[in-house]
């Protein structure tokens, strides 16, 4: 059996990421979550996620900050990263993230999003 493909939620609202992370695994995919940037550049030196998503505006280090640290690290493969925003638009983000989604977003386009970057295992082919 395959091993459940790993996405890491970054959000500083403990709901909304509780939320996103509960909703994860019950569509069968491991998820390790952190509140903000820092904790999240902490967790990639002992977690390897295939997927993040993550706020854009956070505390201490936020979203975008965060991305292009992690984007210039030698030890990182490439991760597709989903930006997640209620104030910040895409045109003001990296070009090169994978994709966006609007706060508040519906749970089915969350995984709608997902599923187009990752699948939940290996076993889907």
């Amino acid at each position: 059996m395959s091993a459940a493909k790993k996405v890491l939620v970054v959000d500083d609202e403990p709901l909304l990421r509780e939320l996103v992370v509960e909703v994860l695994r019950e569509e069968g995919y491991a998820v390790v979550a952190a509140s903000e940037g820092r904790a999240m550049l902490d967790l990639l030196a002992v977690e390897r996620p295939d997927l993040i998503l993550m706020d854009v505006m956070m505390p201490g280090l936020d979203g975008r900050a965060a991305y292009l640290a992690m984007r210039s690290r030698d030890d990182l493969p490439p991760i597709p990263v989903v930006m997640m925003s209620a104030a910040v638009t895409p045109d003001r983000l990296d070009p090169s993230i994978a994709a966006f989604l609007r706060k508040p977003f519906d749970l089915d386009q969350l995984l709608d999003t997902v599923a187009m970057l990752i699948a939940p295992s290996d076993s889907a082919s």
